[in-house]
């Protein structure tokens, strides 16, 4: 065997790396996706809320550890949303989430394309906590 030289069972080895790798990585991609998204075992999930068109809001819980998503519509991929959270000392929880949209400087220009931001966040509250979504001072959620 010489390992310096080009044969027909090294380019046929060559050509099926070429695509054996991009497919891999894209298969464990999508598997480690799926394995971050709220489908976790003994989780609580809500079913994702759409509020007024513009908020949509998902809640998961496990283990004494609440998990949130959602998106908010804007207009244009400028503006930003500000998330703030807050925890009333309580008993259950109350928790607040106030997002706030941020306008884009007056001399940027921008595309006018309707676009989703996301936001996300978790928190160590009880099983029986609530949760409250503002969008700019109004209940959503």
């Amino acid at each position: 065997m010489k390992f310096n030289r080009e044969t027909w069972y090294s380019k046929l080895i060559a050509i099926f790396l070429f695509f054996a790798f991009p497919i891999a990585a894209f298969y464990l991609g999508v598997k480690f996706q799926e394995s971050t998204d709220f489908k976790d075992k003994g989780t609580i999930i809500s079913a994702p809320v759409t509020a007024n068109n513009k908020v949509t809001f998902q809640k998961s819980f496990e283990d004494n550890l609440i998990k949130y998503k959602g998106t908010v519509e804007v207009p244009t991929p400028c503006y930003e949303i500000r998330q703030e959270t807050k925890i009333m000392e309580s008993y259950p929880e109350q928790v607040r989430i106030d997002l706030s949209v941020i306008n884009p400087p007056a001399d940027k220009v921008c595309a006018q394309q309707i676009t989703q931001k996301k936001f996300s966040g978790e928190m160590k509250v009880s099983e029986n906590a609530s949760v409250s979504v503002f969008l700019d001072g109004k209940k959503v959620y």
